[in-house]
């Protein structure tokens, strides 16, 4: 949460074609901020329609609200921006005027000091009531539950638990967790992620709730896996088996080598034939700042590699450079992948 909004992921991904092009003026002017015939067409699309102004105010807000420094040539646009922004508001109350100025200009100044917090804890309060663990950005943490089952937390990840007489029960309420169980016949196990319900026969399984989909995969022993919700499933799985269900409903079920099974705990992450929206998925809760993938030809490519997790930065590079993606940092604080 900054000066009063709030940034997310999805800001920069749910994008207008204005605020598309907005972006790529952000780009141009960090790569060529010095050439006067950029400047000028710059100034030339700004002041073509009010949409244009009002993406550009936009995404202005959010690259100072993530900037842990003055934006790369700011007096290039700065001027303009005020311009477009002074005639947008002629026509509103001299109070909502003055609100949207000081959260427009007043987000950068207060920016470093929020960012390093924000990417700890997040931005959703609600989340960090109701869980009984939370993870920040790189953080690994293992928990013992009262049972003497045991839960290894992904970064950026919570989870809730309660018990009863009857039964036990893990909430993923966000990211990955890892789960070693002691069985109990009387007690049954239960991890609830989304749709999804995950029954333990004695096992040790990964549950990921990603924004895509979310995927139970067994590492030892075997889970019974059941949703109640279309598409209804309810199916056993053994070592080395793995389901999926979509956000749009969708059913993926494979086979993974079960040495491999939530290595993120080692730092490690290994893929076959994923795509690279999978991949930039599993990097972004390691990665302090937002990690945006641009283009969604791009984010469908497969690709194949085993990344360093620990080191985000050298796992970004490494994924740009096997399969010819353009990096470009905006700010220490935005880093956006797209076509070279």
């Amino acid at each position: 949460m900054f000066g009063g909004f709030a940034v997310e992921t999805d800001d920069l991904e749910n994008l207008t074609p204005e605020e598309s092009e907005a972006l790529d003026w952000v780009i141009s002017l960090q790569e060529e901020g010095e050439n006067q015939t950029i400047r000028q067409k710059f100034n030339i699309w700004l002041h073509t329609t009010e949409e244009n102004a009002r993406a550009w105010a936009k995404i202005s807000r959010i690259y100072g609200a993530i900037g842990e420094t003055k934006p790369v040539f700011e007096e290039t646009w700065r001027p303009s921006l005020d311009k477009a922004t002074s005639s947008m508001a002629v026509e509103q109350a001299a109070s909502g005027r003055i609100m949207r100025r000081r959260r427009l200009y007043g987000v950068t100044a207060l920016a470093a000091s929020v960012a390093v917090g924000w990417l700890v804890v997040g931005s959703d309060v609600r989340l960090f009531l109701q869980a009984d663990q939370v993870t920040g950005v790189g953080q690994l943490r293992t928990v013992s539950l009262p049972d003497g089952s045991t839960v290894t937390l992904a970064p950026r990840s919570a989870i809730a638990f309660t018990s009863d007489a009857q039964s036990r029960t893990v909430r993923l309420l966000q990211g990955e967790a890892w789960f070693d169980v002691r069985h109990s016949a009387e007690q049954p196990f239960h991890v609830v992620a989304h749709d999804l319900d995950v029954m333990d026969v004695g096992t040790k399984f990964d549950v990921q709730e990603a924004a895509r989909e979310t995927e139970v995969s067994v590492e030892s022993g075997a889970v019974r896996v059941t949703s109640v919700n279309p598409p209804t499933i309810s199916e056993d799985l053994v070592a080395g088996q793995t389901v999926a269900i979509s956000a749009d409903h969708l059913v993926r079920r494979g086979n993974a080598d079960p040495t491999m099974i939530a290595g993120w705990r080692d730092g490690v992450l290994t893929v076959q034939n994923r795509t690279i929206s999978d991949v930039v998925e599993a990097i972004r809760p390691w990665h302090r700042g937002l990690l945006i993938l641009r283009g969604s030809r791009l984010g469908t490519r497969r690709v194949t590699g085993v990344y360093d997790l620990r080191h985000p930065q050298a796992a970004i590079k490494a994924l740009a450079d096997a399969y010819g993606i353009k990096i470009t940092r905006i700010s220490p604080w935005l880093v956006i992948l797209s076509d070279s």
